[in-house]
């Protein structure tokens, strides 16, 4: 009877066994289907980027050395697109990180307390730093130019300052070269108009308008950062936004604070799943810049993993009416553009005046980001050979340089950030960067969230923390004398 007994159950554990190996078997295959097809994605995607490469530079002219910067730029680029190919939908049911994770319960209570107020004060400290280190880099080497107050809308009025202070002061007209300022987005003007009710100084309006969007920016930067991150990342996330080299512009009477606020606040209400807030905030990004729009593709990745998240929990048919309701949400998004379109057509009689007047008044227009680094070596070089150092060290280089170390620091947290973060980047970088005639790249990249997440990610260890603020903080100095100064940083 107990031989009986022994044979029996010997008989269960191996039909178990068996079922445990088809499953572990099925699982195995489903693996490597699933790596196959990664494998297949980004293979494809690499080869289409370096065909167009190939394509364009066939039909084009350039130098040796152009070419190698063009070449390098791609490879770069294509390291970041197949870096995402390889995990596309990587945080599809993956619990995402909080500061309060690593705690414990006495100290949870205090850990949940916002650090708001600690924000506030660093970003206006921080704010208050830049304005009086420009006014001693701009009278450096000049006999007195008048106090600080005095001298101040002198030394933040450069760039498209004026072009911005001018909307709000007499709007879109058609007459003389204010008619090129239609090539500006409006909603910051319109705020700076809203402040000029009570303020009644366009400038000083200006100044409070970036001043206090950069104060609600640096707290939506850190919620955005802490639904994925530990606390001190998070909390590194908003002193990066503010160290950038380019960062400094975020004081200036120009949209970057605006539009950070914005995208910080559209990302952390994506990341929250509230779509709808979500894409009315990025609506009214796109109404502040061109590359605004350009967060509906983070949105939309958020929604399609929660869409294969459904699938895989066997919920989709529950969850079918709301996943199609935060789906629809994304028509909202080219809202902001579509307006800025209409503005257009209302007072120039064209819906695209704006990109008749970027060609004819400034040579810009849609091109291929290598090609925009093939023409910045061609005109560093030139401007090297002619002597002209105010060219070489305000423009091309800093352009230069910030596009390849964009790459490079987006390469390395694509393993940190979750994949809707490097598909935005990507989609960011080739319009941003793909300008026939870029001159902004610093100033457009500071303004690329995940590239600050991702330098917070990568900095946990406390030399390179030190070491990355040390040099932010020198390039952001060495950029912000070279802007008050009038060499041509915009």
């Amino acid at each position: 009877m107990m031989a009986k007994y022994r044979i029996i159950k010997i008989r269960r554990n191996m039909a178990f066994s068996c079922k445990q190996v088809v499953s572990v078997e099925k699982l195995c295959y489903t693996l490597s289907m699933d790596k196959r097809w990664k494998t297949i994605t980004a293979s494809a995607f690499a080869l289409i980027v370096a065909a167009v490469f190939i394509w364009r530079t066939l039909s084009a002219e350039q130098t040796l050395s152009a070419l190698i910067c063009g070449g390098a730029m791609t490879v770069l680029f294509i390291a970041v697109g197949v870096a995402l190919c390889m995990r596309p939908f990587e945080a599809v049911g993956a619990a995402a990180l909080s500061p309060d994770d690593m705690l414990g319960p006495r100290s949870l209570r205090r850990a949940r307390r916002h650090p708001w107020a600690e924000i506030a004060l660093f970003v206006l400290l921080s704010r208050a730093v830049v304005l009086i280190a420009a006014y001693i880099l701009y009278s450096y080497g000049k006999t007195y130019p008048g106090g600080l107050w005095d001298t101040l809308e002198d030394v933040w009025t450069r760039s498209d300052s004026a072009s911005y202070l001018g909307i709000a002061e007499r709007w879109y007209v058609t007459e003389g070269d204010p008619r090129f300022h239609i090539v500006f987005f409006p909603l910051y003007p319109c705020v700076i108009w809203l402040f000029n009710l009570a303020l009644n100084n366009t400038f000083v309006s200006a100044m409070a308008v970036s001043a206090v969007m950069s104060i609600i920016a640096g707290i939506f930067i850190y919620e955005a950062a802490a639904v994925d991150m530990q606390r001190e990342a998070a909390l590194r996330s908003v002193k990066y936004a503010f160290a950038m080299p380019a960062a400094f512009f975020m004081a200036a009477p120009m949209t970057e604070a605006l539009f950070i606020m914005l995208s910080a606040a559209a990302i952390y209400f994506t990341r929250r799943k509230k779509y709808l807030i979500a894409c009315v905030l990025a609506a009214l990004s796109g109404f502040t810049r061109s590359v605004g729009g350009l967060m509906i593709v983070f949105i939309a990745w958020e929604i399609t993993e929660d869409f294969i998240s459904a699938y895989k929990n066997s919920t989709l048919k529950e969850d079918k009416r709301r996943l199609v309701l935060n789906a629809l949400c994304l028509l909202l998004v080219p809202l902001g553009l579509i307006g800025y379109l209409y503005i257009n057509y209302s007072v120039t009689g064209d819906a695209f005046t704006f990109m008749r007047y970027q060609k004819e008044h400034w040579s810009q227009g849609f091109g291929f980001f290598f090609e925009a680094a093939e023409t910045q070596l061609n005109a560093a070089v030139s401007a090297a050979k002619r002597g002209e150092s105010a060219l070489l060290w305000g423009l091309w280089i800093p352009n230069l340089l910030a596009s390849f170390a964009a790459l490079i620091l987006m390469r390395m947290g694509t393993k940190r950030l979750r994949p809707s973060y490097t598909a935005y980047f990507l989609a960011y970088f080739v319009v941003a960067c793909g300008a026939t005639w870029l001159l902004s790249a610093p100033r457009y990249l500071t303004a690329c969230l995940p590239l600050t997440f991702s330098i917070a990610a990568n900095t946990d260890e406390r030399k390179y923390d030190i070491a990355v603020t040390a040099v932010c903080i020198l390039l952001q100095l060495a950029y912000l004398g070279m802007y008050v100064n009038g060499l041509y940083v915009y």
